[in-house]
């Protein structure tokens, strides 16, 4: 079974999005790598720890952790 820190590094290791932004090297400045590791880890847990390609926790807790950026940054 994985540690919490071998599932981050490889999650951010195999962090690849292939939307423009991304591929010049721009990423959201709010959007904590930290943030997104720790959610991903728990999504991962949530599924039971399985050996599969992290990218799937990843994606889900990026894509929610800029869910509420955007929510937020509307409500301001």
């Amino acid at each position: 079974m994985k540690t919490q820190e071998e599932h981050m590094h490889t999650a951010r290791e195999s962090n690849h999005r292939n939307d423009e932004a991304t591929d010049l090297g721009i990423e959201h400045p709010a959007l904590d790598q930290e943030a997104i590791a720790r959610l991903a880890y728990f999504y991962w847990e949530e599924r039971g720890c399985p050996n599969d390609s992290p990218d799937e926790d990843w994606f889900r807790a990026e894509a929610e952790l800029g869910n509420q950026l955007a929510a937020a940054a509307s409500h301001s």
